[in-house]
């Protein structure tokens, strides 16, 4: 990666690190599908190092706010997604890669602007659980999957709870995909390398957080991924 690349990756780190900071979700969305493009061992493994960062953040911040419950819901059908992801991943090329994370993305953004809203209870847990650590583990986007079925929580329940989930989650997926072969220490050092970037996003995300709160900052936040993510497809597909 040349210096102009890490400075692009830096920056769309910093800004997805202080989304995340503030709503709950965004650095996959917005870095994932840039990042995949310069560098495709960024996703899954170190893409979920770096927003391990603002999990960590997340999760101690709001931890007053967590719904247990829920979560340990979550994470015990976290397994079952986990196995399919890793299994899709260990099976695409670089260039499927790409095209699955910008469809992820895509899907994802759309489920979000329609303003889709599945059943409550324990079932929405246990499908927010799986379909989380699909998600996660073939593209490194678990905020929107989550936050589908926990959009009618209090903010920062849903900052808590997908934080704390993400932290356990995450490292799971690393060492899964380091029994199968997908992560080393070029992936250590890429994730390694990239987390001063989160850093620079803390003040972003609190300087956002009283400015563009509320359904104007979600907007804004899907158009640029919507936006990044097309960008990369059409690229892959043109390349063809």
């Amino acid at each position: 990666m040349s210096i102009a690349e890490y400075v692009i990756a830096a920056l769309f780190i910093a800004v997805g690190a202080g989304t995340q900071a503030c709503i709950g979700i965004g650095m996959g969305l917005i870095a994932g599908p840039i990042l995949v493009v310069m560098e495709p061992t960024f996703v899954p493994g170190p893409m979920l190092m770096v927003a391990g960062g603002i999990n960590v953040r997340n999760a101690i911040a709001d931890r007053a706010s967590l719904n247990a419950p829920a979560m340990r819901r979550q994470l015990m059908a976290a397994p079952l997604g986990l196995v399919g992801g890793v299994a899709l991943l260990a099976a695409l090329s670089d260039r499927s890669l790409a095209i699955a994370v910008s469809l992820f993305v895509l899907l994802a953004v759309a489920v979000q602007a329609v303003g889709t809203r599945p059943p409550e209870g324990r079932l929405a847990d246990y499908a927010a659980g799986a379909g989380t650590a699909f998600s996660s583990s073939v593209a490194a986007v678990p905020g929107p999957v989550y936050a589908v079925f926990a959009s009618h929580w209090p903010p920062a329940a849903l900052r808590a709870t997908m934080a704390t989930y993400m932290l356990v989650v995450g490292t799971a997926i690393i060492v899964a995909l380091a029994i199968i072969g997908e992560f080393g220490l070029r992936q250590l050092w890429l994730g390694l390398g990239l987390l001063p970037a989160v850093v620079l996003g803390l003040p972003i995300g609190r300087w956002l957080r009283p400015r563009l709160a509320g359904p104007r900052f979600r907007m804004i936040v899907l158009g640029v991924a919507a936006t990044s993510a097309t960008a990369v497809l059409i690229r892959q597909l043109v390349s063809a």
